[in-house]
């Protein structure tokens, strides 16, 4: 999956794009029919609909709510945030995980709380969706930072991927300070510390034990309020919360000690086997 991220002023031109992806001029789009339309609305959040007498939807009355709400920051003119999310061909996610991949982007960026519409492009070789949001609130507060942006759209590509099985992308990096790496280098990286750790966790008791084993591995684990992995030979640095949701130091935890229920329940199922084979021996 490859993010890529763009600042706006201009709401009905970036909702008309999306909608019929197509670069349009305002005479342009009032000329536009339903045959015309290529983006399938999938998810909007706090906006209203309003559909034209073709069944198409008023970009217009989307754009307008788009402003009304920009009245309250005018200082912030950069107010909306197009971002677009582009799977390799062939892959298709369906509309759930990428209502799912939207939603974790919301909250992850700050557009929790905002105006926000999805739409998604299924005409070309390459599936791909398109997020327009509002960076200011309802209180008229800019909620969406736009620092570093390269960096985090491309951790927050990895982390859905690895989360949702997706197909893991290689133009885009883990963080700013690994760019100069080669990506295939970094996600098989990624893969395989994530298989060692699934192999290592039936076999250790505590996070102490797990550290241990992965040390000698050439894996180095800092545990502070999170988890923290290091490869000790090119210094790769990776919070568990970002390899997957199941590798964050809690749920990590909470694995190790459903395993050793297991593993307890499994020995006491076998002394009691053991019990009654004597017992029927004598």
């Amino acid at each position: 999956m490859i993010g890529k991220v763009g600042l706006g002023r201009y709401a009905k031109g970036i909702l008309a794009y999306c909608y019929y992806d197509k670069q349009l001029s305002i005479k342009q789009i009032k000329q536009l029919g339903a045959d015309d339309v290529r983006g399938e609305l999938v998810y909007i959040q706090n906006l209203a609909l309003q559909r034209l007498p073709d069944g198409r939807f008023d970009i217009d009355n989307l754009s307008k709510q788009f402003l009304d709400n920009m009245e309250k920051n005018r200082r912030l003119t950069k107010f909306i945030w197009h971002q677009s999310f582009s799977f390799p061909p062939g892959e298709n996610p369906g509309n759930e995980k990428i209502t799912e991949i939207a939603l974790q982007f919301a909250k992850d960026f700050g557009f929790e709380d905002n105006q926000m519409a999805l739409f998604l492009h299924t005409d070309k070789a390459h599936h791909h969706f398109h997020i327009v949001a509002n960076r200011i609130n309802y209180n008229g507060k800019n909620t969406a930072d736009h620092f570093n942006n390269y960096a985090r759209v491309g951790k927050f590509c990895r982390k859905m991927e690895l989360e949702l099985g997706l197909r893991i992308t290689p133009e885009m990096h883990l963080t700013a300070e690994n760019k100069q790496q080669p990506r295939h280098t970094q996600d098989q990286a990624l893969l395989t510390l994530k298989q060692t750790i699934d192999g290592m966790l039936p076999n250790v008791s505590t996070m102490q034990e797990l550290g241990t084993e992965l040390q000698k591995q050439g894996v180095k684990t800092l545990v502070k309020r999170g988890i923290t992995f290091i490869n000790t030979q090119n210094g790769m640095k990776v919070k568990g919360s970002d390899i997957g949701r199941q590798y964050s130091l809690a749920n990590l935890e909470k694995r190790l000690g459903v395993i050793q229920s297991l593993a307890k329940s499994k020995s006491a199922e076998l002394s009691l086997t053991k019990q009654r084979k004597k017992g029927l021996s004598i």
